[in-house]
């Protein structure tokens, strides 16, 4: 794992609002790759007590866009464009854990894998595919 990606993930995490109401932490960062993770709260719950599909969409994300920025040049910044997601069984552990992996980075787009899991698990809890576009960064 790189320290130097790791910490670049931790400041994006910081100064977006939505990584921070959802609260999300970074387990690892390395070139092409995050992992995030999001802890169970009573206020992302659905009402028979399980983590939120919205949630669940929302770690997807950005385990997606933060996997991007390990490889992005520094001049451009991430929106996404379109992603598609399959939940396919419940988040019920006390942490849910994201993996973002890039497929492709292009010119103008980036496609990217997410897979979530149960923390301690194996078993996929979601499947994501994230497409982005580069777009230049203000002066």
């Amino acid at each position: 794992m790189s320290e130097a990606l790791r910490e670049k993930v931790e400041r994006a995490i910081e100064a977006q609002s939505y990584a921070r109401l959802l609260g999300l932490k970074v387990v690892e960062a390395e070139e092409g790759r995050a992992v995030i993770s999001c802890a169970k709260r009573p206020d992302l719950l659905q009402q028979t007590g399980i983590l939120h599909g919205g949630v669940i969409g929302g770690l997807c994300e950005a385990a997606a866009g933060y996997a991007a920025q390990t490889v992005m040049p520094e001049d451009v910044e991430l929106i996404g464009v379109e992603y598609k997601i399959s939940l396919l069984r419940a988040i019920t552990s006390d942490t849910a854990v994201a993996v973002g992996k890039v497929l492709k980075l292009g010119r103008q787009l980036v496609v990217v894998d997410v897979e979530a899991f149960n923390e301690g698990s194996d078993k996929i809890a979601a499947k994501m595919i994230f497409t982005g576009t580069l777009v230049k960064k203000k002066a």
